[in-house]
């Protein structure tokens, strides 16, 4: 069956396609669901195994209409995916992207959604390219800011990264929002801070530039800003029960770019995303291994997960070697390690769609 174009795999034993109407409402419940999304739903009195979203829990229940009956393949569409959507003039794909988010329908914004998937993950390519136009300080600073990979660990690995976010600006404007309810030391204060963010020297090179007449709307200027500002809309939560969020982390691996993705869906808890209930998908280039892709699935105390790679035929003997003491680890922190898994890279496009911020939206069922 496919979600949003996606693939996705499920079975159904002896229902027949022929009962199916288009656009045919229909009342879905939650069997059984396990931490990877697949599960079993009862629709007219049959169990069927689907693939959900991350958020659905066992015991819901919810309203769906049949999207599409096609070579043995069912797609269900869950309501309501999206608020009204009259007059306006984007797929649905992006008007949902910018309903999670609370965005309005803006098209520079459908641009940035759009293009910072597939941007490249570290900022390093811009950086020869802003010489002369930002000051040596100002890259020597940036460099600083990206995290080693080689100095990172598990009580200071987490503070890294997000002070890293925060030095770029990625809360740029949510502090200056909080900034206006201080009073006026506290307010100075802050405001010399926000102005040693990158973002802010950005805007302040390109006011300059403008100011001069040179501003290039396509320069290595507006891209790196471009670049930031996608992450911005990326990495808040939304304002919708299902959160999803993408992250292109800046590493470093001795001098070297050292690009990371991870996408992350789960219900929410508040304003927070739900760490015991959610996917977290990780792709990162190595030097010895190539390109390695994680795909973990929490659900309450337990995790499962998938090893996704590129023609390695000793990563599973690789994987046993180091499942103890990763076991040991996860059970640290108060997680079961249930099952780990191998694949190929390539050929698990619904991982790859992921990480271009394509979630799973339904109730996906093929026969």
């Amino acid at each position: 069956m496919a979600v949003d174009g996606i693939l996705a795999l499920g079975a159904i034993k002896g229902v027949g396609l022929n009962q199916w109407q288009l656009g045919e409402r229909l009342l879905v419940e939650v069997v059984r669901k396990t931490g990877e999304g697949e599960a079993t739903i009862r629709v007219k009195g049959q169990d069927i195994f689907a693939l959900l979203e991350t958020s659905t829990e066992s015991g819901e229940r919810f309203w769906v209409r049949v999207g599409a009956v096609k070579d043995r393949n069912l797609l269900l569409i869950r309501e309501p995916l999206m608020e009204k959507q009259e007059d306006i003039h984007v797929v649905p794909q992006q008007f949902q992207q910018l309903t999670e988010r609370g965005l309005p329908i803006n098209q520079d914004i459908i641009t940035l959604l759009k293009t910072f998937p597939n941007a490249h993950t570290e900022p390093f390519n811009f950086l020869e390219n802003i010489q002369g136009t930002m000051t040596d300080e100002f890259i020597v600073s940036l460099k600083k800011t990206i995290p080693e990979w080689e100095e990172l660990s598990k009580e200071n690995g987490a503070e890294k990264f997000v002070e890293c976010l925060r030095k770029l600006g990625l809360n740029y404007e949510q502090r200056l929002q909080q900034m206006l309810k201080l009073d006026t030391q506290a307010k100075e204060v802050e405001k010399n801070s926000l102005k040693e963010t990158f973002k802010f020297k950005l805007l302040e090179a390109i006011q300059h530039q403008e100011g001069q007449g040179s501003h290039e709307p396509d320069g290595p200027l507006a891209h790196l800003l471009q670049k930031i500002t996608g992450q911005q809309l990326w990495f808040k939560t939304g304002v919708l029960d299902n959160a999803f969020m993408l992250l292109h982390i800046p590493l470093l691996n001795q001098g070297q770019p050292m690009p990371v993705k991870i996408a992350i869906e789960s219900a929410r808890k508040g304003s927070k995303m739900d760490e015991q209930h959610c996917r977290v998908a990780i792709e990162i280039e190595t030097e010895q291994l190539g390109d390695i892709g994680i795909d973990a699935f929490f659900d309450q105390d337990s995790l499962t997960f998938r090893v996704l790679t590129r023609n390695l035929p000793f990563l599973p003997q690789l994987i046993e070697e180091v499942i103890p003491e990763t076991r040991a680890a996860f059970s640290k922190l108060g997680f079961n390690l249930a099952k780990v898994e191998t694949g190929d890279l390539d050929q698990n496009i619904e991982f790859q769609n992921f990480l271009r911020g394509i979630r799973r939206s339904g109730v996906d069922v093929q026969r």
